[in-house]
């Protein structure tokens, strides 16, 4: 539910303009923090570095639930990174997650989605993708993991160069 986690985190931002509502130790920490029926939300700063994250459920009509939950931060560098995820409860058992992330700075960007699903049945699926860029260099990884409980996990990777040649990815 993009919807969902997007009102979660623009709730938390609109948090940030509320300081009223913060009580004396959160203002002089430079913080916001925020409860509803169905979330919370909090928001802050401190030396330059800036944070807001939010979580939130939902009943829907078909009778599963979602919660959401999301969160950024931006620090005194210029470095950003951001999250969010789903996960939806399903009345047959079976319970579905997306999740997501990003982060930029002086040393590269990374990003990376994936979902998963557990059935009704016990079975499990998932995947996920990835990508990184290392800002020195240039080079890049690309790579994706599938999962299946019932045959297991593939990944495939490939990294290239600057000039976008294939080369060996490195180990860890």
């Amino acid at each position: 539910m993009k919807t969902l986690t997007t009102s979660v985190l623009a709730a938390g931002l609109f948090a940030l303009t509320l300081g009223s509502i913060a009580t004396a130790a959160d203002a002089a920490e430079g913080r916001v923090r925020a409860r509803g029926a169905n979330g919370a939300v909090a928001a802050g700063s401190h030396n330059g570095n800036t944070y807001v994250r939010g979580r939130g459920a939902h009943a829907n009509a078909d009778g599963s639930t979602t919660t959401a939950s999301g969160g950024a931060v931006r620090t005194a560098d210029g470095g950003r990174a951001a999250r969010r995820s789903t996960t939806t409860y399903n009345t047959d058992g079976s319970v579905d997650h997306k999740g997501s992330f990003g982060a930029t700075g002086a040393r590269g960007t990374l990003n990376s989605q994936g979902s998963s699903t557990r059935n009704a049945d016990g079975t499990v699926t998932g995947s996920r993708t990835t990508n990184a860029t290392d800002a020195r260099t240039g080079n890049s990884y690309s790579g994706s993991t599938t999962y299946d409980s019932t045959t297991g996990a593939t990944r495939q990777a490939t990294c290239r160069d600057a000039s976008g040649a294939t080369i060996t990815c490195p180990s860890r």
